[in-house]
């Protein structure tokens, strides 16, 4: 579902551990063909190819590089205004963002939840603030209703 939702979202690129995600069967079942019209890119999980991707998007190209995560300094979803140039950071289930990578954060946002258990499935975190930058970045409608 990760495909389909950046392919809404007008998402540039998604990023994957590995183009062989591409063949999985469970992956195109949930994509509906969305990989086909969004560009995928492969970083390898471990922290030194991350951390140099990262590093490399904020440095030479002026991303903007913004986490979601329950951390001290996270600012609630809603209040944080994404720039056109950002990349979203999204940890693994279970783990999280990982230290090293939680450094590189220009942002860590958090999104408000109530109750007792406090967690959200990556692929659900993804997608609310996937809608968040869109929402904010839809051209907006001008003339008379």
């Amino acid at each position: 579902s990760s495909g389909i939702n950046a392919e809404y979202g007008g998402v540039r690129q998604l990023i994957v551990h590995s183009l062989e995600v591409l063949q999985n069967k469970e992956f195109r079942s949930l994509s509906l063909t969305s990989e086909k019209w969004l560009e995928v890119g492969e970083v390898s999980r471990d922290l030194a190819s991350v951390t140099a991707y990262l590093r490399h998007a904020k440095e030479e190209q002026g991303y903007t590089v913004v986490g979601v995560e329950q951390a001290t300094n996270s600012i609630p979803l809603q209040e944080y205004q994404f720039p056109e140039r950002s990349i979203l950071v999204l940890g693994r289930e279970k783990d999280g963002v990982p230290a090293p990578v939680l450094h590189l954060l220009d942002v860590c946002l958090e999104i408000p939840q109530t109750g007792i258990i406090r967690s959200l499935n990556v692929h659900v975190t993804g997608s609310i603030a996937i809608w968040e930058y869109t929402r904010q970045h839809l051209p907006t409608a001008t003339g008379g209703a």
